[in-house]
C-alpha cells in the first residue's frame, strides 16, 4: 500500500485512465467516469459519516452550537453539491460539475471535521504532549531547534512560511479546481476522497492524543513566533464546563497526526503525473513540511500524517484496480 502511494504514473489520454503503476505489464484502460464516480460515491458516503459523527458527539456531550455567521457557507456549499448532482451526466458540463462537487464536499467534510476535532477532546483523555517531545527526540529531530532556528531569522524566513502554513488548504481547493476544470476527474474526485477519508482518520487518532503542540516546550524568544490562537478553544472543550461550537470559527485543535502534512502530502500526489508541477509542488512540501513545524507541530506529528495520507491513497489506488477489473 505504501509503494503504491510512491509511485509516479503517466498523464491521461483522451477520455480514458491508464492505470500505468507497472509499466512491464499493461493493464486494460478504466473509463474515467466510472472510476471518478467511485471516488464521488465514497467521498459523499465519507462526508455524510462525518457530518453525522460531529452531530452525535454534540448530542452525547450536550454542547451548545452557535451557526451565526455559517449560514451563508453552508447554503453555498449546499448549491455546489446540488449543481454537481445536476450536471454530472451532463455532456460538457462535467468539469463544472466535478469543481463544484470537490470543492463542496471538501469544504462541508473540513467543516464537520473541524467541528469533531473540538467535540471530542470532551472525552478528557491525558494530554500527550509529553509522550510526543520524547518522540521526537528519539528521532533525533528536535522540533525546538527548528523553531529557534526560524526565530533567529525571522525576517528572511515567516514572510514565507506563515503564508504557507496559513493557506494549505485553501491551495488543495485550487488544485480541486484546477485538475477539475483540466477534465481531470479522477484525480480530483480522488483527492476528495482521500482529504475526507484522512481527515476522520485523523480525528479518531486525536481522540486518545489530544496535545497543544511545540508551545509547551519553546523558550520565550521563540514562543512569540508560534501560533496560539487555536488555545482558546482547546482549552474551552478540554477543560470548559459549558463549551459553544460556533460554527463560523471552527480551528484546528488537532497536533498528532498533523493534517497540514496529510494535505502537503495529497497536494504534491494530485500534481504527481506531470514533471514540472511535480518539481514546483514538491519543493512546496518541503517548504510547507518546514512552516508546519514552526506552526506549533512535533516532527513525529509530520510523520503520522504522511502514514495517513500514505494509507488513504493506497486504498484509493485498490479501489481504481477494482473498477478497472469491473470493465475491463
Amino acid at each position: 500500500m505504501f509503494r503504491s502511494a510512491l509511485r509516479t504514473e503517466r498523464p491521461l489520454e483522451g477520455e480514458w485512465y491508464p492505470d500505468n503503476d507497472n509499466q512491464s505489464a499493461p493493464r486494460p484502460a478504466v473509463p474515467i467516469a466510472v472510476a471518478a464516480n467511485s471516488f464521488r460515491s465514497l467521498s459523499m458516503w465519507l462526508l455524510l459519516s462525518s457530518c453525522l459523527t460531529a452531530l452525535i458527539l454534540a448530542m452525547v456531550f450536550k454542547v451548545r452550537v452557535d451557526p451565526t455567521g455559517s449560514s451563508i457557507v453552508v447554503w453555498a456549499v449546499a448549491a455546489m453539491l446540488l449543481a454537481s448532482r445536476i450536471w454530472w451526466d451532463r455532456t460538457g458540463q462535467q468539469a463544472i460539475a466535478d469543481a463544484a462537487g470537490t470543492i463542496g464536499v471538501v469544504s462541508l467534510g473540513a467543516m464537520s471535521g473541524g467541528a469533531i476535532a473540538m467535540l471530542e477532546l470532551r472525552f478528557g483523555f491525558p494530554k500527550a504532549d509529553t509522550m510526543l517531545h520524547q518522540a521526537d527526540l528519539a528521532l533525533a529531530v528536535d522540533g525546538i531547534r527548528i523553531a529557534k532556528m526560524v526565530a533567529a531569522h525571522r525576517d528572511a524566513f515567516l514572510p514565507i512560511l506563515a503564508p504557507i502554513y496559513n493557506f494549505t488548504v485553501e491551495f488543495c481547493f485550487a488544485s480541486l479546481v484546477a485538475l477539475s476544470l483540466m477534465r481531470d476527474r479522477v484525480e480530483a474526485w480522488r483527492a476528495a476522497f482521500i482529504f475526507t477519508g484522512s481527515l476522520l482518520t485523523v480525528c479518531a487518532v486525536a481522540v486518545f492524543i489530544p496535545a497543544t503542540g511545540l508551545i509547551n516546550w519553546a523558550p520565550p524568544e521563540v514562543l512569540t513566533y508560534l501560533p496560539n490562537g487555536f488555545m482558546p478553544h482547546f482549552q474551552e472543550f478540554y477543560y470548559g464546563v459549558d463549551p459553544v461550537l460556533r460554527l463560523q470559527v471552527i480551528d484546528g485543535v488537532i497536533t498528532f497526526p498533523s493534517f497540514h502534512a496529510v494535505v502537503g502530502c495529497l497536494v504534491c500526489s494530485m500534481w504527481r503525473k506531470r514533471l514540472v508541477t511535480r518539481v514546483i509542488v514538491a519543493a512546496w512540501l518541503i517548504v510547507e513540511l518546514l512552516s508546519t513545524v514552526t506552526g506549533g507541530h512535533y516532527v513525529i506529528d509530520l510523520v503520522g500524517g504522511f502514514v495517513v495520507w500514505a494509507a488513504w491513497f493506497g486504498l484509493s489506488k485498490i479501489i481504481e484496480q477494482r473498477a478497472m477489473a469491473i470493465t475491463a
